[in-house]
């Protein structure tokens, strides 16, 4: 008998024909869902908002079938894979919902690795310090005492270079701000990567458990310092033989901080200032899941790691 898989989201419209899906992330979906379907999961697909507290299923999910989705009631699944945006509702509903079901990541794990201002607070040795403030004031002040030229301003939680903005000090002091957000020494990595890329740049890690799947360099679209894909950033994969020495410190302390939570899906995000030291910006719990045709080498690597995650913790 085959085990329910669900793919957790947001926000859904039950309304539509079928769930709303990037055209460039089809094909590489499908093919995550083949191998699940190998590995003896039905797919689905659910928002937080289709599930039923009192019977403990999700009333409505759309289930990946024969290459195309269809309308499924009343699932009770076997295992949970978070790919929610974070917020407040959000978190409150995965503690409920981890209390029944086994939820990939943890939702604490989740909480403190997507937080900034946390993972900074956790591996200081590793980090530019975010400095948090909450009034023109403040920020007055902190970018007036920062070395850099530059500083960086973005919110505590959030992906894809959303929220963020590198600008002239002169003009980040004059920032307007309505609530909490983080400020951040610039890191100049214009000298690139020793041996492995040239300018700016930033290295993603990607781990499952505490296995490091694959690497890749992000670099900025020209006249833009965020190097993420969603900003039109590119991208290449670095094979892990060609990695610096210098990231194993930083590989092993995160690894042991989160050793109680041995089943999570993580990245490990760095840039390398001018001296050639890697600093850690911030740690991301749901990796993309895209890749392009000439790195199925990779997807299916990735892929493959995940299914087996969701062997492991699948009841």
């Amino acid at each position: 008998m085959k085990k329910n898989a669900i793919i957790l989201y947001g926000r859904g419209d039950w309304t539509r024909e079928a769930p709303k899906q990037k055209e460039m992330y089809v094909s590489c979906y499908a093919f995550f869902y083949r191998l699940l379907n190998e590995a003896g999961f039905n797919v689905y697909r659910a928002s937080f908002q289709w599930f039923d507290e009192k019977k403990n299923v999700f009333s409505n999910a759309w289930l990946w079938e024969n290459n195309s989705w269809k309308r499924a009631y009343d699932i009770k699944p076997n295992v949970v894979y978070d790919k929610m945006q974070q917020r407040m509702e959000a978190h409150y509903f995965k503690e409920k919902l981890a209390r029944v079901y086994p939820l990939l990541n943890d939702p604490e794990f989740t909480v403190i690795a997507n937080n900034k201002l946390y993972v900074s607070m956790l591996f200081p040795e590793f980090f530019k310090p975010y400095l948090r403030v909450t009034s023109e004031d403040e920020l007055k002040k902190v970018a007036g005492k920062m070395k850099s030229k530059l500083v960086v301003m973005k919110e505590a939680v959030g992906s894809g270079g959303e929220q963020v903005s590198i600008l002239l000090k002169a003009k980040a002091a004059k920032m307007k701000i309505s609530g909490p957000i983080l400020a951040q020494e610039f890191i100049d990595s214009s000298k690139g990567i020793k041996g492995v890329a040239e300018g700016v740049h930033d290295l993603r890690m990607v781990f499952v458990g505490d296995e490091l799947i694959y690497s890749y360099v992000r670099q900025p679209k020209k006249g833009s310092l965020l190097a993420n894909l969603a900003q039109g950033g590119s991208m290449f994969i670095v094979e892990k033989k060609d990695l610096p020495k210098s990231l194993n410190p930083i590989i092993k302390r995160v690894q042991k901080t989160f050793a109680s939570y041995p089943v999570k899906i993580y990245t490990i995000d760095v840039m390398f200032d001018e001296k050639q030291k890697p600093w850690i910006i911030e740690l991301n719990t749901m990796p993309g899941m895209y890749f392009s045709p000439d790195q199925e080498k990779w997807m299916k690597k990735m892929y493959s790691a995940l299914v087996k995650v969701f062997e492991k913790a699948s009841i």
